[in-house]
């Protein structure tokens, strides 16, 4: 096993080199993507003293050089500092001053460990998608790219939730090495939100081939929504199938012509009615093989103690928070306070189930404010350039595609602290970059 894994990874090399080469910066950052998605840390890394070595990570190191020589030669596209940028350049300042300003060794260096693999190294992605060339071939191609990797990973979904281990790879995913979520669609990154937020942008994109297909092609594109459609399904999280159903709305209400939009109306009426009448049974049901379905209900109240006891620590330090990866270290302070009507001690072994709490109780106002900022700023440039008439058909569809991702990401975020899902914010960030790229053109085409 562990030769086929050295001969997948050499392979895995050789189309990186040749899309760095041939394909460019953003080309170079979705094979970063990619690898890091299906060829991450479970199916191969190697140790070095504290830190662990990945396919993604060698690519992106790569890929930091090559944009720095492309640089250096003027083949990259150097775009003027804007506010978006300045927003995140502070959230990260936050994050590393919460980092080092606390014990970053802790558990063996994970503070660190988040601080560089969950934000820094997406931040890398973010920045070298932002400054590349992108021209309409290469918005065509992460559109295209997404859609093939939104359609492998349904298909593994949907064979993980029938049990058809012989059509997942790569293997780890069905091994009972990894117990947690076993039995649902949690693909390569075993986690089924991330997973799904992975299939609700590929959803989109999807979607977005519809005006430029034929007849066939307008098949193939049904054909394959039932495929993605099938996957979010498989993650048996409700919080993914809210993403999917928002994806739809989103590029339907804002794409469509109105007869479809009336459909739409319907469709989601009736989506809304189907939820209220089968309320109970979707609080309840099981999903993972060693969960029940009153185990399943009861997730659904720990999110009530979790944010009590988010509010409680908040409280005693607003500003700056407990430091960033100090969560479980420091909430063990509060979990026997007997003057709350909750049983404050199951939260115990949890992690904050919301990204925005997650940040407001490990980083204060500070933290917590710079991500809402962010991202409402990628949120709007990518909503100016969907407006923007003049723009090109290609630049408008990449703003949509990534307002569905961000939509994908922050309901599920409500939810889920999805920052600690390996290659989330990697591919939410480098969505953002070149949603960036293509926002600062077209500003600058207004402005003329």
């Amino acid at each position: 096993m562990e030769w086929v894994a050295i001969i997948g990874g050499m392979a895995a090399a050789v189309w990186g080199v040749a899309l760095f080469t041939r394909g460019g910066l953003a080309a170079g950052c979705f094979a970063v993507l990619v690898s890091g998605i299906w060829f991450g840390y479970p199916w191969m890394h190697w140790k070095w003293g504290p830190l662990a070595l990945t396919t993604d990570r060698v690519l992106w190191m790569a890929l930091m050089g090559q944009y720095a020589v492309w640089r250096r030669l003027g083949l990259a596209d150097p775009k003027p500092w804007r506010a978006p940028d300045a927003a995140l350049a502070g959230l990260l300042l936050v994050l590393a001053a919460s980092t080092l300003t606390h014990d970053w060794q802790t558990d063996e260096y994970r503070p660190a460990a988040r601080l560089v693999f969950f934000y820094v190294v997406p931040a890398g992605l973010y920045w070298v998608a932002r400054q590349s060339p992108l021209r309409e071939g290469t918005v065509r191609m992460v559109l295209l790219g997404w859609l093939g990797l939104g359609v492998c990973l349904a298909v593994t979904a949907v064979a993980e939730a029938a049990g058809w281990h012989e059509l997942v790879f790569p293997r780890y995913i069905v091994s009972p090495q990894y117990p947690e979520f076993l039995g649902r669609g949690r693909g390569p990154l075993l986690n089924p939100v991330g997973n799904g937020i992975l299939m609700g942008t590929s959803l989109a994109a999807l979607m977005l081939l519809w005006p430029i297909a034929g007849r066939w092609g307008k098949l193939a594109v049904m054909a394959l929504a039932a495929v993605i459609t099938a996957g979010l399904g498989a993650t048996l999280t409700r919080s993914v199938w809210m993403g999917g159903l928002a994806t739809v709305v989103l590029v339907v209400g804002l794409a469509a012509s109105k007869p479809w939009r009336g459909v739409l109306a319907a469709g989601l009426a009736g989506a809304v009615l189907v939820a209220a009448l089968c309320s109970e049974s979707l609080i309840a049901f099981q999903r993972d093989r060693g969960l029940s379905a009153q185990e399943t209900a009861e997730s659904v109240h720990l999110r009530p103690i979790l944010a009590e006891i988010a509010w409680r620590m908040f409280c005693d330090r607003p500003l700056a928070g407990c430091g960033f990866g100090q969560y479980l270290n420091e909430n063990r302070n509060y979990l026997a306070d007997r003057t709350s009507e909750r049983p404050l001690e199951k939260a115990r072994p949890y992690v904050q189930h919301n990204l925005f709490l997650s940040l407001l109780v490990e980083t204060g106002l500070l933290g917590a404010g710079l991500i809402v900022l962010v991202l409402g700023f990628w949120l709007r440039d990518a909503w100016r350039l969907w407006r923007t008439e003049q723009a090109p058909l290609w630049a408008r569809q990449g703003a949509l595609m990534f307002m569905a991702a961000w939509i994908n990401y922050v309901i599920n975020g409500l939810f889920h602290e999805v920052s600690l899902i390996p290659m989330v914010n990697a591919a939410m960030f480098l969505g953002a970059g070149i949603n960036a790229g293509l926002a600062t053109h077209a500003a600058a085409d207004r402005r003329r």
